[in-house]
């Protein structure tokens, strides 16, 4: 009895201290260990833990992480090749030679609709001039008619005339290609036909010059002048469906190929231009097609009803029974008495007049 209690005593102290050494057969479960083992496994895990390693691996991972957010610190060695989207903030040192005009791309702040920029006088360390990068003093945006210019030429002449003239136009050349040293606008107070670079624009169009300005002559032809844009612009348009189209200035029947086409004709050439004589006057004077055409017509010999003279005359020009020749809309037929029963029922008499 003593050696089955001592045996049970044994068993119970056992049972309370726990197993001090690992099982020669591990478990299969799926569920981590609240616990991390002192020795690694051989096989990684297919997750990555929930504590990170307070030391970095010594040897980089193969594919980088797939996070948004850069790291904190950065990298001491640049990449050889740059990155495909662009950084947030703008670099430490501004370039070494300011550009003349805004940049293409637009700033993440509102801007004007049309970006047009006036010329401002410009008094730095660096020399001066006049510039139209949008970047005036807020002094002289608020009152652009005393401080701003559509020309290079104009703001040079009014604020650095004289010895000082030529430098300030020598320093953005006219024929830079960055370089926009005119605006136009609308000569609506001239001969009114197109747009003029002159810097005699109106004050009431320099105070609103996101409107009225433009920086190309295509441009503002395009916005003031888009009815008689070819005109207005200087440039030659491009005829995709032939050069005839109808000529209804004078009144009369024809079709001209002089290239004098008005310009909403050439904004919708699949209607009114033809490559023929022939396709043009059948298209728009299909009711006068002989005087169109220039030639004249001799008749088909047929019958018409003549409802001037309530009798049918032949389709022919000279003496009865010729009544001329007729026109496209009159309805033929082979004989008198087929034109009398249909067209004049009611005159008994219309087959023997």
């Amino acid at each position: 009895m003593k050696f089955a209690a001592a045996a049970l005593t044994l068993l119970a102290a056992v049972g309370r201290g726990g197993a001090q050494s690992p099982s020669q057969s591990p478990t299969t479960s799926n569920v981590p260990s609240g616990m991390p083992s002192n020795v690694p496994s051989d096989v990684p895990s297919d997750l990555p833990s929930n504590v990170p390693s307070d030391l970095p691996s010594d040897v980089p991972s193969q594919s980088p992480s797939e996070s948004a957010q850069p790291s904190d610190q950065p990298s001491d060695q640049p990449s050889e090749t740059p990155s495909d989207v662009p950084s947030d903030q703008p670099s430490d040192e501004p370039s070494s030679t300011p550009s003349c005009s805004p940049s293409a791309s637009p700033t993440e702040s509102p801007s004007t609709e049309y970006g047009v920029n006036l010329f401002y006088p410009e008094w730095t360390s660096s020399g001066i001039g006049c510039r139209n990068d949008g970047d005036e003093p807020d002094y002289m945006a608020v009152n652009p008619t005393e401080w701003l210019s559509s020309t290079m030429q104009a703001c040079c002449k009014k604020y650095f005339d004289g010895y000082m003239y030529d430098d300030c136009m020598g320093r953005y050349p006219p024929d830079h290609d960055d370089c926009n040293v005119m605006l136009y606008y609308p000569d609506w107070n001239g001969s009114n036909k197109g747009c003029l670079d002159d810097g005699k624009e109106p004050y009431y169009m320099l105070s609103n010059h996101q409107y009225f300005l433009s920086n190309s002559i295509e441009e503002c032809c395009e916005k003031f002048y888009d009815w008689d844009f070819f005109e207005c612009s200087g440039t030659t348009p491009v005829l995709t469906h032939g050069e005839f189209y109808p000529d209804w200035s004078g009144g009369g029947s024809t079709c001209l190929a002089d290239g004098k086409i008005p310009d909403y004709m050439i904004s919708n050439q699949n209607w009114y231009l033809s490559t023929t004589l022939e396709k043009c006057c059948d298209r728009h004077f299909y009711w006068n097609i002989n005087e169109c055409l220039g030639t004249t017509s001799v008749g088909s010999n047929d019958w018409y009803v003549s409802y001037e003279d309530v009798k049918c005359v032949q389709d022919c020009s000279g003496a009865e029974p010729c009544g001329g020749v007729a026109e496209p809309w009159d309805k033929l037929y082979s004989t008198k008495e087929k034109c009398c029963k249909e067209k004049l029922p009611w005159v008994p008499k219309c087959r023997f007049n």
